[in-house]
């Protein structure tokens, strides 16, 4: 290998490592109150969307209004304007929290982070735990008490104190009861 090919992998090697923890950032401060499934779900959802759009299935407008990023990291995608309520997009940061994140958040959250991610650990993790199984396919959510929009309501459901659905994913047509 040589130095410019060390330094570029590198590079990219602390760019991932960033995209990780911001996504577990995200997770915790999103839903740390929820347990293992609440954290699951967030970062699933955050994961959907990243793939959908890596993938060419949907826009990249779709999660990040007036975006053309087709190659999204979590990171673009959680600090894309008005997208998550811990992220402060005027000030580039994330918002002040009223209690410290602790270690067994962390924990919790790493562990949500690493099921969340693999199809197969999802897809047992969502059985064993008999959650809706559209947690899979979910790409938004929204605290339970956050005002009505209707470009939320498709394929909604409840994990914790986050209401989820599949607004915008190809993979709402996989739920829907066909009409009589």
């Amino acid at each position: 290998m040589t130095p410019a090919e060390f330094k570029e992998k590198r590079a990219a090697d602390i760019k991932n490592n960033n995209d990780a923890l911001n996504l577990l950032f995200a997770i915790v401060l999103e839903s740390r109150g929820e347990g293992m499934d609440g954290m699951f779900a967030v970062a699933r959802s955050i994961h959907n969307r990243r793939k959908l759009i890596r993938d060419k299935k949907v826009l990249p407008s779709t999660f990040m209004p007036n975006s053309k990023n087709d190659k999204p990291t979590f990171t673009d995608i959680i600090t894309h304007k008005g997208q998550y309520a811990i992220y402060d997009s005027k000030k580039g940061e994330y918002k002040k929290q009223k209690s410290p994140i602790t270690e067994a958040d962390l924990d919790k959250g790493l562990k949500a982070m690493r099921i969340a991610l693999n199809d197969k650990a999802a897809e047992k993790y969502v059985k064993e735990r008999g959650l809706d199984p559209r947690a899979l396919d979910a790409v938004n959510f929204r605290r339970v008490d956050a005002k009505y929009d209707a470009s939320q309501q498709k394929e909604k459901f409840v994990i914790g104190e986050h209401e989820f659905n599949l607004s915008g994913s190809p993979a709402v047509e996989k739920y829907r009861t066909p009409k009589k």
